[in-house]
This record gives C-alpha cells, structure tokens and sequence, in this order.
C-alpha cells in the first residue's frame, strides 16, 4: 500500500522565490516518495495579497479599516456606488502567471522521471470564501463570535448578493486555464468558511439547517468545475492565519457531515466525488489522538478518497499514531497524508521539519485499516 505524500501548497515568503525554487523544494522534500501533485501557491498568506490588492481597483472603497495583523483586523470592502460589480472586478487575473507556472513544470519534468505524471497544483478559494472576506471581513473574529456575525449582517447579506459575480469570476479564470493546460494543472478548492460553518453550526446545534445550504453551495461549484473538464482536489480547514485556527474542533463530525450532504448532491448529479483533505490538527496543535475524535469518519460514503491531515512536524511518532486512529475509524487506507494546512505561516525551519515528518508518516506501515461499522452517510 502506498499513501502519496500531500503537500497542501503555501510555503514561508523567504522560500516563495522563483516558481522553479518552489517546485524544485517541494520535489526535494519529497525524497523520491510519491506526491499527489506538485503546488505552486503565489502568496504565503492565501488570499490577503488578493485582498489588499483590491484597495486599488476603481469597483470598491474599505467601508472597514483593517490591515490583516490577525483575525481581528480584517477589512471590509464596498462597491463604490454607482458601479455594477462585474467579474473582472473581482478576478484574482492568474491565467498568465498559471501558464508561466506550467511552463516551468514541464521544464522540470525533463529532469525529474519520478515527477512524469504529475500534475501542478494550484489553489482555488470556494467563491463564497472569496465573497465574505472581501464584504465581510469585519464579521471575522477568533471563536466566530455570533455577536459580531450579527452587528455586521448587512455585509454579509451584501456578499451573499455579489456571490454570482465571484463565481463566474474564478469559473472564467478556471475555463481559460483548463482549456490550455488542463491535463496539467489539478485545482485544490479551498473552504475554510465550509468547514468552519459546519463547527460553529455544531456548537450552536444548527447543523441541520446550515450543513445542506453550505453544501449546496459547495457541490453546486463543483459540479461547474466538473462541467469545464477542471481536475479537483477539495481542502477543508479550520482557519490558519497566524498560524491560528478560527475554531476549535472537538472532533470530526462538522466535516464527516458536510462531506455526507456534498457526497449525496455530487452523485445525484452524477460528478466523481474529488479527493478530500480532512485536517485532523488546526492552528498550532496537534492531531487529536483521542478514538473518538475519529470515530464519525465510519460514516463516510466509501467513494470518498481521503488525504488525512494529521501530520505535526513537532511530533512524527504521534502523526502515525494519529494517522492509524484516522484509518482505523474510516475503514479504508489514506489515500495520502498531509499537515492540516500549507506551510506559509511557519518558519522556514518548521516548514522543512512538516514535510519530512509528512513523508515519514506516508512512509509508515500502521497496520491494515478497520472494517467499517455501521451506514455511510
């Protein structure tokens, strides 16, 4: 059995050289042992170039200061008025920069046998992620307080109007690419408001009502990635700004539920279920190595290949004891391993340590996996 080693893209911003340096040091980190695919992330921080950039484009004024310290200060942006939001105002403008990407890639591939089938990776936030941080980031705050949801719904509620606009954005951006180098570029779409709703729906015992809406936003993105001929990978998270998680889990229920009503819409429309990342750990701690925390995953339909994001590059031995829990309580093998998020806002020293501890757990033999017990969801 081999698990591929998965990296989920961002490095430290003293690592982010040259595109070839950053493939060339995830390819070293690799040490020979199979990878999912080959990221190039362009900013360390995953969205907040994008936002800042924002501040210059004639569609929008801040209506809320913020400079991205931390989670408390985060900006909240407007349309100026008069204008009618349109998707090139909100496009994050890669086609190029993904092609020159690509390029470099298949330059390395000619000197790397071990990489001829792989795929570059490029990171994807779910349009609804991309909406609320630009309308709403005032209602971001660590725990996800519902006071401050509440005081700042106007620019929620405004998000939600302008999501079609980000939709058709990154769907436009997503159809170029894919038309020029489609067999050579997988998408890792990213959703920390998914995961995150579905914990804060579970503290608040809410997950019946906002678990079928967030899926049904999610698959019906995905099925329009499908619709293009787009290559997926789906990233959960909990939120890792500063290296912070927004949310604490107490296990893994909020994903394993959001997963079961996304699996259901998916196949009902008849669109493969993609390769999903579940992280284990979240901020600066550690993968849980409690069973129970674990213990939800049983539930998972079979079709789901999972990447377990349970690797701590402090701690390798209990990163394969997490991972043997992870696999026990899903009834299947990982399909890989990973940390629970990207590496951006680790230290550069951290970051090496993550991704040999990443390679050392994929390398480790745990054991054949539980069968499963009880339905799927």
């Amino acid at each position: 059995m081999t698990r591929y080693a998965h990296f989920v893209g961002s490095l430290p911003e003293a690592l982010m050289t040259s595109d070839r340096e950053v493939l060339e040091w995830f390819a070293d980190q690799s040490a020979g042992w199979p990878l999912t695919a080959v990221p190039r992330d362009l900013d360390a921080d995953w969205v907040v170039a994008y936002l800042r950039d924002l501040e210059a484009r004639d569609a929008f004024r801040i209506v809320r200061a913020g400079d991205y310290a931390d989670y408390g200060d985060m900006r909240s942006y407007g349309v100026r008025p008069g204008h009618n939001l349109e998707p090139r105002d909100v496009a994050m403008g890669r086609v190029e920069r993904i092609g020159a990407i690509v390029s470099e890639f298949e330059s390395l591939q000619h000197s790397r046998p071990e990489l001829a089938d792989k795929r570059v990776q490029i990171s994807q936030p779910n349009p609804l992620d991309l909406a609320l941080f630009v309308f709403a980031g005032a209602a971001v705050s660590l725990g996800l307080p519902v006071g401050p949801a509440v005081r700042n719904l106007g620019v929620v509620v405004t998000a939600l109007r302008h999501l079609p606009v980000f939709i058709d954005a990154v769907l436009q951006e997503m159809s170029e690419v894919t038309a020029r180098y489609g067999d050579r570029v997988v998408w890792q779409v990213e959703s920390p408001i998914a995961t995150l709703g579905m914990v804060k729906a579970e503290q608040l015992r809410a997950q019946w009502s906002l678990g079928p809406l967030l899926a049904r936003q999610l698959s019906g993105f995905l099925v329009r990635t499908h619709e293009i001929g787009a290559t997926t990978t789906l990233h959960l998270c909990y939120g890792d700004y500063e290296h912070k998680n927004l949310l604490t889990p107490r296990g893994l229920t909020p994903p394993v539920n959001l997963l079961g009503h996304l699996s259901r819409l998916l196949r009902k429309r008849g669109v493969p279920l993609p390769v999903v990342h579940i992280p284990c750990a979240y901020g600066a701690d550690s993968a849980s190595l409690d069973p129970a925390f674990y213990r939800p995953l049983r539930r998972l339909d079979p079709g789901w290949q999972l990447i377990a994001g349970v690797v701590s590059p402090d701690d390798v031995d209990d990163s394969i004891r997490a991972l043997r829990l992870f696999e026990q309580a899903s009834g299947r093998a990982a399909h890989g391993v990973a940390t629970a998020c990207g590496l951006g806002r680790r230290t550069v020293d951290d970051a090496r340590s993550a991704a040999t501890a990443t390679i050392t757990t994929a390398r480790a033999d745990v054991g054949a996996p539980a069968r499963p017990h009880g339905r799927v969801s």
